[in-house]
């Protein structure tokens, strides 16, 4: 089993004020996460909120699981971030102890001790809390069922025992146990934590619960994100193709696609997001100009210029990041190494 684990040497959880210390805390928690979010330090007025930043971070098929102490600490997904790093995978908070504001567009909302939070990593999210224990599961969306999540709009649900209690359940004890897991006890956690909240999710719908409405549009896009997938390696995939495989008019599909950017950034994200993937596998030993080919850029400079926008760094640097940071790694700040580039190919595993 794989795992990051980030335990600040120097700092105690509830010291008031600021410290170069709590800076170095901060600092380091931010590197492990600048791949997928902002993260910025929690203001009470004029003073920063005591600060605690502890990860214990496990790799499994499909999924990452993180068991955080956080105070003092926000994380945000603007839309630009959004915009930028193609991420699809769903996630799930489940807060210990303590409680999390979270905010998505149109609502803002509390999850209090034993209650689970829902997100999809395509739209705007952030959260943020002055003290909490928080379970995370990162899900790739392909492991949820697909009739469960066609068309539902889960970004920002809050689900308490009542609605989620196996779930809930579930995670707590997965949390505990995920450091000790076989690789073969690990898929079975990933297929039943997925299983679990897709049952979840049906018997809510089915119950008549107030589940927040479908997404319009959503099985066409489906079709038509389908269709990209199967032919990102043609680098004359175009709207007019894709519209066509979709079963669409053009002017259908420009619309699925407007909040995203249109569907040209739609398909460049896709094709950076499978350059990374393949970059962090370790049996893969094409050059970066035969990945480049294959994910359906034009040019190596081209999906040079878009990793490096997209990811901060070359592809190469990437591919060296990532083969440096593989197997288990422990970061202690002030002193630890910075991680992003393992963590961030964790997260590319889940595209």
């Amino acid at each position: 089993m794989d795992t990051i684990t980030l335990r600040p040497d120097g700092v105690a959880p509830g010291r008031s004020g600021r410290t170069p210390a709590d800076d170095d805390a901060f600092e380091a928690y931010r590197a492990l996460y600048s791949g997928g979010s902002d993260v910025d330090r929690l203001m009470s007025g004029s003073s920063a909120v005591p600060l605690r930043t502890e990860v214990v971070a496990h790799r499994l098929p499909r999924m990452l699981l993180f068991d955080r102490r956080l105070a003092g600490v926000s994380h945000a997904r603007a839309p630009r971030r959004v915009a930028r790093d193609g991420f699809d995978h769903v996630t799930l908070h489940l807060v210990l102890a303590g409680s999390m504001m979270l905010e998505v567009p149109g609502a803002v909302r509390r999850v209090g001790a034993g209650s689970v939070a829902l997100f999809d990593l395509t739209r705007p999210q952030r959260t943020w809390t002055e003290g909490a224990r928080i379970v995370t599961a990162s899900i790739a969306r392909d492991r949820l069922d697909a009739a469960t999540l066609d068309g539902l709009d889960l970004h920002g649900l809050v689900l308490g025992p009542r609605e989620a209690g196996l779930v809930i359940d579930f995670a707590r004890s997965l949390a505990a146990h995920a450091a000790a897991l076989t690789p073969e006890l690990a898929g079975a956690a990933t297929e039943s934590l997925c299983l679990m909240l897709g049952a979840t999710l049906a018997s809510l719908r089915d119950a008549g619960a107030p589940l927040p409405s479908p997404v319009a549009g959503g099985r066409a896009r489906a079709r038509a994100v389908a269709y990209i997938a199967q032919h990102l390696g043609d680098r004359g995939l175009t709207s007019a193709a894709i519209a066509a495989g979709a079963g669409l008019s053009r002017s259908a599909l420009y619309r699925l696609f407007e909040p995203a950017g249109g569907v040209a950034r739609f398909v460049q994200q896709q094709r950076v997001a499978h350059l990374r993937r393949t970059l962090s596998r370790a049996d893969e030993h094409r050059t970066i100009d035969e990945l480049a080919g294959a994910a359906g850029f034009t040019s190596p400079s081209l999906a040079g210029r878009v990793f490096r926008e997209a990811f901060g760094m070359p592809p190469g640097e990437y591919r060296r990041g990532v083969r440096a940071a593989s197997g288990t790694v422990l970061i202690g700040a002030p002193h630890g190494a910075s991680p992003p580039a393992g963590l961030a190919a964790w997260h590319g595993e889940l595209l």
